[in-house]
């Protein structure tokens, strides 16, 4: 049994050394093991605990009520669609990701594995080295996609609706600008939803933090666009010549003539 723990941030140690604990002397718990950024080796203080158990009976074996008699829960609910995942919160505000397993089933190597007790010798220790980034690329649907909703957001402007400008105005910068700069670095969005910060250069950073903030008044939301849209399209079409991908021309001029002569936007 792993015990020591001396490498997992301190905040999250005397949690996690009380499962363990408690695990070590309860029988029907025949492996314990780490996922997630624990079992990587890069969690921090605010780090979720993925707690991994394996049981002898899984149908028996009240996993929440387990976690209860170790410490106060504010919160335990079943992950809808996933048999034997639950998330749990304590009152200290620790996450505790809890999966339940048969201890009769196999455990193939699919994820970086921290093993903690291991009883019967048939759950490996896992390090997989993380995916490397590939060759820029050219998100050409995202681009459309960008430009579909920079144009929409005449309607809401029209409107008056500042709740669904706002709106707009987030996925333009936190999900499409980020993605574009990913794709810049040739990673897709789909292979990180935490850190996305470290992925990205310091010139990357200041293309976000440059981004005036807005809240829900029609100045504050008209200027971010335009220096979003002046950013993602500027970066966009470079990507595009890099990658010798085709750019969008006619949803592009369509998308300016209507901003330059609804909203007396350009860039």
């Amino acid at each position: 049994m792993d015990s020591t723990l001396a490498d997992v941030p301190a905040r999250l140690r005397p949690t996690l050394r009380t499962l363990l604990t408690s695990s070590a002397d309860d029988e029907r718990i025949r492996s314990v093991w780490l996922e997630g950024s624990l079992a990587r080796g890069i969690a921090d203080d605010w780090s979720d605990l993925d707690l991994h158990l394996a049981v002898l009976d899984p149908e028996s074996f009240a996993a929440t009520g387990w976690l209860e008699s170790q410490m106060h829960l504010v919160l335990s609910d079943a992950i809808p669609g996933v048999t034997g995942a639950f998330i749990c919160l304590t009152s200290d505000w620790i996450h505790i990701d809890l999966n339940v397993h048969s201890s009769q089933s196999e455990f193939p190597l699919g994820a970086t594995r921290r093993v903690l007790l291991d009883r019967d010798n048939q759950v490996q220790s896992a390090e997989l080295a993380p995916s490397s980034p590939g060759q820029p690329f050219f998100p050409a649907q995202d681009v459309q996609i960008f430009l579909y909703f920079l144009g929409q957001s005449v309607a809401s402007v029209w409107r008056g609706d500042l709740i669904a400008q706002s709106q707009a105005t987030s996925m333009l910068r936190d999900r499409l600008l980020i993605n574009l700069l990913l794709a810049e670095n040739g990673i897709r969005s789909d292979m990180i939803s935490k850190r996305i910060g470290g992925h990205l250069s310091v010139e990357q950073m200041h293309c976000l933090t440059s981004i005036p903030a807005f809240g829900l008044s029609e100045l504050s939301l008209r200027n971010a666009q335009q220096c979003i849209a002046s950013a993602y399209l500027g970066r966009a079409r470079k990507l595009s010549e890099t990658c010798e991908a085709p750019w969008p021309t006619e949803l592009e001029q369509a998308t300016k003539e209507l901003l330059n002569r609804e909203l007396q936007m350009t860039w």
